[in-house]
């Protein structure tokens, strides 16, 4: 038997099939980052159980424009929740660290102008004042508090003491 003919006695199910390649691959291997494959995945799924059950012909032209039309109707349908699921609050900094709470005593002088660095763990972290603290100037030997981190920065807020 030549795959043509598997494939026209079979359309229903190889469509489906077809559709649940297009989901796989959209799912795991892309992340859902595309609403093509989704889409056309869908489609191609509901154009399958359509043909088993005789409402669209068995046709692969039926198939072929069923699958792409309900693609076109999915991707307009689909494009804004889509979309809005996408945007998502950018931090100014982050705040989820193992690093936060680590006390430095800074070498020297911290203010908005001029960042610090200091060395831990290997790696030398550039020090900014939080936002609390932007007009701060901070002098050598002050006790800080590390409050977020990000890729090589350290954002400190000075040590609260009991004296204050």
């Amino acid at each position: 038997m030549d795959l043509m003919a598997y494939i026209q006695d079979n359309l229903a199910e190889v469509t489906v099939i077809t559709g649940l390649v297009f989901l796989i691959v959209e799912v795991w291997l892309l992340g859902l980052s595309t609403i093509v494959l989704l889409a056309l995945g869908l489609s191609t799924i509901t154009t399958g159980a359509l043909v088993w059950f005789g409402v669209v012909p068995a046709t692969l032209t039926a198939v072929i424009a069923g699958s792409g039309i309900g693609a076109g109707v999915l991707t307009v349908l689909l494009w804004w929740p889509m979309k809005n699921m996408q945007k998502t609050v950018r931090r100014e900094y982050n705040i989820h660290s193992d690093l936060m709470g680590l006390n430095f005593v800074l070498e020297a002088q911290l203010d908005a102008a001029n960042p610090a660095t200091v060395r831990y763990s290997g790696v030398n972290w550039k020090l900014v004042l939080g936002p609390k603290h932007r007009d701060a100037i901070l002098p050598v030997g002050a006790s800080v508090k590390v409050v977020a981190v990000d890729v090589g920065k350290f954002t400190v807020e000075p040590v609260e003491t009991a004296a204050e």
